[in-house]
């Protein structure tokens, strides 16, 4: 996850003298998707579930969730993308990291019990995809935004709050199948 968010950030000189808008567009989007909340939670959520012991998924969460970071600027860096500002920029990241990451890690090892509180738990990533466009002004983008930037902002919030949707129904539809099967 950490490489495929840092090469959609990768823009050519086309993209840059505004000759290649489309291709910038559908790049953009590309990025607000790997870079939404949701899609940096749902690491630690997945982390979480892999170990599933409640102490282990509390550091699995974290550490995860740091790993993708110094991944991500790390390789950043190597490659000349990121000059030497970019951990102290980015620090609050890392403080999210340590913050969230534990209890999203929690989370994910609560999806997988059975029950309302398993199918709340596996409900986190799709609710917040949901919520996050409109948390994030996706749909309201200032007009004096370029039109890639003003079209990929509202692609991405249209696909998060899809996907969360057709994920949570999913998942709902999956519980109640298997509640009549027991």
């Amino acid at each position: 996850m950490a490489l495929v968010s840092l090469a959609s950030n990768i823009t050519s000189e086309s993209q840059l003298s505004a000759e290649a808008d489309t291709l910038l567009a559908v790049r953009w989007t590309f990025s607000k998707l790997v870079n939404s909340g949701a899609v940096w939670a749902g690491l630690p959520i997945l982390s979480g579930w892999l170990v599933r012991r409640p102490l282990q998924a509390f550091a699995a969460g974290i550490v995860a969730s740091l790993m993708a970071l110094f991944v991500h600027y790390g390789v950043g860096r190597l490659f000349g993308m990121f000059d030497d500002t970019v951990w102290a920029g980015n620090q609050v990241w890392f403080v999210l990291a340590l913050v969230a990451g534990g209890p999203l890690g929690l989370v994910g090892a609560m999806a997988r019990s059975g029950g309302p509180s398993g199918l709340l738990a596996r409900l986190v990533v799709p609710v917040g995809a949901v919520l996050e466009p409109f948390y994030r002004r996706m749909f309201s983008v200032p007009t004096i935004l370029p039109w890639p930037d003003r079209v990929a902002s509202v692609a991405a919030g249209l696909i998060l709050v899809v996907a969360g949707l057709v994920g949570g129904a999913v998942l709902i539809r999956h519980r109640r199948t298997q509640s009549a099967g027991h």
